[in-house]
Formats: C-alpha cells, sequence, structure tokens
C-alpha cells in the first residue's frame, strides 16, 4: 500500500484542522458566490418588473442588502485563503524570508483580532435584539437579529482561515 505521507514527509502533510477549515472556508466562499448569482437574478427581475411592467418589488433593496452583507461576510474567509485580499506589494516584496514570515504572522495576528472584534461585537448586538424583540423597519419585518447571523459566522470563518494561515507562517521551514 502507498502512502503519500512517506513520499512527501509527516511535517509536510496536512494535519485534521487544515482540511475541515479549508473545506468549509471553500463550501462558503461557494455559498458567497452561488449568492452573487441570487442578488443578479432578483436585481433583474426586479427592474424588469418596475420599467416593464408597471409594478416595482417594495422589498428588493431590503433584501439585497441582507444578501450583500451575507455574500460579504461568507466570501471573505475565502479570499483571505486564496490570498486575494487587499495587499501592499511594495513594501512587502522588498522583505527576506524571515522577515516576510514575521510580517505573515503578524498580518495573521491582526487579522484574528480583527474577527474576534466584528463577532463580540455582532453577537452583542444580536443578543440585545433578541432580548428587545426587536423587528427591521422597511417591508420585510423580521427580527433585526436574524441578517446579523452571517456577519458572526462570517468572523468565526475569518478567524479560522486566519488562524490556518498563522499556523502555516509558523510552521514554515525557511529558506
Amino acid at each position: 500500500m502507498h502512502d503519500i505521507r512517506s513520499e512527501k514527509g509527516v511535517e509536510n502533510a496536512p494535519f485534521f484542522p487544515d482540511r475541515i477549515i479549508t473545506g468549509l472556508v471553500r463550501f462558503c466562499g461557494a455559498i458567497s458566490t452561488a449568492l452573487i448569482l441570487v442578488v443578479l437574478i432578483q436585481i433583474t427581475f426586479a427592474v424588469t418588473r418596475r420599467y416593464l411592467m408597471g409594478r416595482p418589488l417594495q422589498w428588493n433593496d431590503e433584501m439585497v442588502g441582507y444578501l450583500l452583507v451575507t455574500m460579504v461576510m461568507l466570501g471573505a474567509a475565502e479570499a483571505l485563503r486564496r490570498g486575494d485580499h487587499i495587499a501592499i506589494d511594495l513594501a512587502t516584496a522588498r522583505l527576506g524570508p524571515r522577515m516576510g514570515r514575521i510580517q505573515s504572522v503578524f498580518a495573521s495576528f491582526t487579522i484574528m483580532v480583527f474577527a474576534v472584534i466584528v463577532g463580540m461585537s455582532t453577537w452583542d448586538s444580536i443578543s440585545f435584539a433578541r432580548a428587545f424583540g426587536s423587528y427591521s423597519v422597511g417591508y420585510i419585518e423580521i427580527q433585526t437579529w436574524i441578517p446579523q447571523v452571517p456577519v458572526v459566522i462570517g468572523s468565526m470563518l475569518l478567524f479560522l482561515a486566519a488562524g490556518l494561515r498563522l499556523l502555516r507562517s509558523i510552521r514554515e521551514v525557511p529558506k
């Protein structure tokens, strides 16, 4: 029986949480991508109804706003995983391997702190909204905590993706 770990070396093989976190982040990134299509179809339908049929959708703008928040928060961790976040290459490209690794560790740690702050503040907002029993103002009358849940989920995903990136930066063997 051929074992791939013996070929690459045990230290280079991805460990169990790597696969779980990466799979979860990729899955939520796929949901985010699908939501782009949903928003496109929804906006196209709303524009068609408004301008061709003279019957606008009253709830469209509110729903698109909720879906945009969900798209961004579910897609942020996938963008980080793929390296698609905005970066300043001017400074980081000139760093040597050791300083580049330190910069990567610092950046990952900073993203984790940001995710915790956003997640905790949103959790507090959700707790308050649930205790208060507030509903959204507009055509879609739902409890205000419901559209905030994707922010907490996205923050947790971003934290996990940044944590995985941090661990990979620490485990990386300097060349």
